[in-house]
C-alpha cells in the first residue's frame, strides 16, 4: 500500500482541495485541543475557570475597572462579565467598591487572595489562544480575520452570539 501523498503538482484540483480541507480541518482540531487542555490546566491548578483567572488578570493589570470596561476587555456581555464577577466575589477573589459620587458606579479590585492566585497562575492568563493571536504581526492578523470571515460565511448552522461568550462556554 502505497501512503506517500503526492506533491501538490501532480493533484487535480479536486484532490487538492479535498486534501487542503482535510489538512485544515487537522488544523483545527489542534487548536481545540490545545485550548480544551489549556483550560483544564487553569482548573486544575488554579480551582477557577480560564475565564475567571482573565477577569482576575485585567484586575491586576487595571484594578478599579468597571463591569462594562472589564466585559469589553474579555469582549463578552455584560451579563456574562457580571455572572463570572458574582463567582469570584463569592470565593472573596474580587471586591466591588461603589464610588463616594456617584453611588451606580462600582469599581471591581482583587482581594488579597485574588492577588496571590494571579500571581501563581500558570503562563497564558488570557489562554492561549489568545496568546497566538497577540504573536501574530499585522499583516498575519488581517489575513487570518479575511479566511475567518470567509469560512464563517460558508457555515450554514451558526449562532452570530456566540462571539461574546467564553470559549469555554460554547
Amino acid at each position: 500500500m502505497n501512503t506517500h501523498t503526492p506533491p501538490a503538482a501532480l493533484l487535480v484540483p479536486d484532490d487538492l482541495h479535498d486534501r487542503l480541507a482535510t489538512d485544515a480541518l487537522k488544523k483545527f482540531r489542534i487548536i481545540f485541543s490545545s485550548v480544551k487542555a489549556h483550560l483544564g490546566e487553569i482548573e486544575k491548578q488554579c480551582g477557577i475557570s480560564s475565564s475567571q483567572l482573565w477577569v482576575l488578570w485585567e484586575l491586576h493589570r487595571a484594578p478599579g475597572l468597571k463591569v462594562t470596561e472589564l466585559a469589553a476587555k474579555l469582549s463578552i456581555h455584560q451579563s456574562t462579565a457580571s455572572n463570572l464577577i458574582e463567582k469570584l466575589a463569592k470565593r472573596a477573589l474580587i471586591a466591588k467598591k461603589r464610588e463616594d459620587i456617584d453611588q451606580r458606579v462600582v469599581r471591581l479590585y482583587l482581594t488579597e487572595e485574588g492577588t496571590s492566585l494571579v500571581l501563581k497562575a500558570p503562563a497564558s492568563p488570557r489562554g492561549i489562544l489568545r496568546d497566538a493571536l497577540d504573536a501574530l504581526n499585522l499583516e498575519e492578523m488581517q489575513q487570518l480575520q479575511q479566511s475567518l470571515q470567509t469560512l464563517i460565511g460558508k457555515i450554514k448552522l451558526k449562532n452570530e452570539a456566540d462571539a461574546m461568550k467564553p470559549l469555554a462556554d460554547i
